[in-house]
């Protein structure tokens, strides 16, 4: 159960820092016609999330609220491209944080917490949530040539 975990929190078949990663940042702040969100606000909606999800796990009793509104970032642009991969190695480090604790055999994956979810909840709600718009992310990024 441990290893399926992080292997879809990583992407499966096709790994979601790797595909960050690919994305040209030049592109990353174009909104296309009908959607309200760029590649950069997409990132910052799926850091958001995971965020939260990732201090549920490490403090579930603490962190109860695990579903509040994720922020969709104001500013649809990265201001460089430092700032765009800085963003990136953010998520792998968060993604890691949370893997770590996917793996570590003393987590408890599936002890119910006070707010009635569990550890295993909140790496599959963040391995949805993600896969939901890394599949918007790569849509975009076809649309604009990037792949």
């Amino acid at each position: 159960m441990r290893e399926q975990l992080v292997e879809l929190l990583k992407g499966g078949f096709a790994p979601n820092v790797i595909l960050l990663r690919e994305f040209d940042y030049k592109k990353a702040g174009i909104i296309l016609d009908g959607l309200h969100f760029s590649a950069w606000v997409l990132l910052g909606h799926i850091r958001a999330r995971q965020q939260t999800l990732l201090r549920f796990m490490k403090h579930p009793e603490q962190y109860i609220d695990v579903w509040p509104d994720a922020p969709w970032p104001e500013n649809h642009v990265p201001e460089s491209e430092q700032e765009w991969n800085t963003a990136i190695d953010a998520y792998a480090q968060e993604l890691d944080a949370m893997i770590a604790l996917v793996t570590n055999p003393e987590t408890n994956l599936f002890n119910v917490q006070p707010n009635g979810k569990t550890l295993s909840w909140a790496a599959m709600t963040t391995l949805h949530h993600t896969g939901y718009h890394i599949g918007q992310l790569k849509t975009i990024g076809r649309q604009l040539g990037v792949w």
